[in-house]
């Protein structure tokens, strides 16, 4: 079998398919001894050639990668999560599943059957270990081995066939804040809002409508509010019977915000109106009397790296950066036809980045410390990926001063998505560790690296040596020792 010739598939991005267990990695420097518990990411790693040659990297196979933190020692784990597409596509040695989230592309044979592959991201929550795809139900994990126990549907109380992949988790009470849209399985105007208390039931669904099919990917989560952002990467089902590609950007159409008060629910919504954009990925945000403030990344265009076709030719793919919107809760409409109000924005970062983090604990309130991947004008660039202009660097931003400190890999080196780590469970905000997989391009392989997320400009404290290439990845978690239970 032969992937197909194209940047998705070829040289650093090529599939990597390696399922391994690597005992001991070699680390330079030392591991702190605080580090105690289990590191998770999730990858898009393809098992066999598409059905279509142009297909995008996230429509891969989802493989989870795993280094377990043990008193100063780090293992190694990667597993495909086994899937029903997985199984079905390796009994038949080539794949059935064709374009992304696109039914009409795919073998016959496999019709009606749950196409998620399971890719996007991994939580933990109610003691579950659950890879996401936004486009199905989330499938759990085993924490320690990372077999496949099956699709989760949170004991049947998750109704339509998706979920999103950016829960919120409410550090004040462990509750999970989650959506979905798309539910049925191909394009529509509702998005489900589901409430998951600490145990893991469902204790509110609420269904709402939005003005046309949006891709949806992430969104802004306060104490008090939810926030969507409704961007043209519009999906139409009819097109989808004649056109491989799901989402396509219309730039006739208008983005509009929604903000819902999560005690009244969706009937105290609110619309804004919004210049034409679309969010990536949310930071962080914080409701203070009748003010809203959410930071997040944002670009004027459509994402054309995956989905290329436009309702207007072609068009360059701009690169996110990280913008503050702050809403006067007293303005809004009922309904998007009448919203007028807009929202103040302020950029708090002068170059692109994107994948941030704040410290889980002062979620949904205002965080002074925050993490994000950057591409920094000054620094030597990784080559170009398949998911657009890669990292090359790390910056920690201190919202107190405004000030940035910023960690560059190297010349032939592409940090991933941080992930934060607290010192201790009472340690001040921001005291712990940022831990980021690395892609050593020139020598197609990846480090994981440990730096003082205080002191990202110092290098790394830790760097945990990965003997071969993984399939770059999306999002991660980590799960301290004590909860896993081992």
């Amino acid at each position: 079998m032969q992937f197909p010739d194209t940047r998705h598939f070829q040289g650093f991005f090529a599939p990597s398919r390696i399922e391994a267990d690597v005992y001991d990695l070699e680390v330079e420097g030392r591991i702190p001894p605080e580090l105690n518990g289990a590191f998770y990411r999730a990858a898009a790693d393809t098992q066999y050639p598409p059905r279509f040659a142009n297909d995008v990297y996230i429509n891969g196979d989802g493989m989870i990668h795993m280094v377990r933190f043990d008193n100063g020692h780090a293992d190694l784990k990667t597993r495909y999560v086994r899937t029903q597409r997985f199984q079905l596509e390796r009994q038949a040695r080539k794949a059935l599943f064709g374009a992304y989230r696109n039914p009409y592309t795919d073998d016959p044979s496999v019709a009606g059957i749950d196409d998620s592959n399971a890719n996007t991201a991994i939580i933990w929550h109610a003691g579950k270990l659950l890879a996401l795809k936004e486009a199905a139900l989330p499938y759990e994990l085993d924490p320690f081995t990372l077999e496949t126990k099956g699709i989760y549907d949170f004991s049947g109380q998750i109704p339509g066939r998706t979920f999103t992949v950016h829960p919120k988790h409410d550090p004040r009470t462990g509750q999970l804040m989650a959506f979905a849209y798309n539910a049925s399985g191909l394009p529509d105007k509702q998005i489900h809002i589901h409430e998951i208390a600490a145990d893991g039931k469902v204790t509110r669904t609420q269904t709402f409508e939005v003005p046309y099919s949006s891709m949806v990917h992430d969104w802004l989560v306060t104490r008090d509010h939810l926030v969507f952002t409704i961007s043209p990467m519009v999906a139409d089902p009819e097109q989808l019977r004649t056109e491989e590609q799901y989402f396509v950007w219309d730039p006739n159409r208008e983005t509009y915000v929604a903000i819902i008060p999560r005690e009244e629910g969706v009937s105290g919504i609110k619309w804004f109106r919004s210049e034409r954009l679309l969010e990536t990925h949310t930071l962080n945000a914080w409701t203070d009397g009748d003010t809203l403030v959410g930071d997040h990344f944002t670009t004027k265009s459509g994402w054309f790296s995956q989905f290329p076709k436009t309702t207007a030719g072609y068009l360059p793919e701009q690169p996110p950066f990280l913008h503050r919107w702050t809403f006067d809760l007293t303005q809004g409409a009922a309904h998007w036809d009448d919203a007028t109000d807009t929202y103040r924005s302020e950029k708090l970062l002068s170059s692109p980045g994107d994948m941030p983090r704040v410290d889980p604990r002062v979620l949904m309130e205002k965080n002074r410390h925050s993490w994000v991947g950057g591409m920094h004008p000054d620094v030597p660039m990784a080559p170009i990926g398949p998911m657009g202009p890669p990292f090359n660097s790390l910056i920690h931003r201190d919202d107190s001063t405004g000030a940035t400190a910023i960690w560059t890999a190297g010349e032939h080196s592409a940090p991933e998505e941080p992930v934060f780590v607290p010192k201790s469970a009472d340690a001040a905000e921001g005291e712990g560790y940022l831990l980021a997989l690395v892609g050593r391009r020139d020598q197609m392989r990846h480090d994981l690296v440990v730096l003082d997320a205080l002191d990202i400009a110092a290098g790394p404290i830790a760097t945990v040596k990965i003997p071969f290439r993984l399939r770059y990845g999306f999002h991660g978690t980590w799960v301290p020792a004590d909860e896993l239970g081992k």
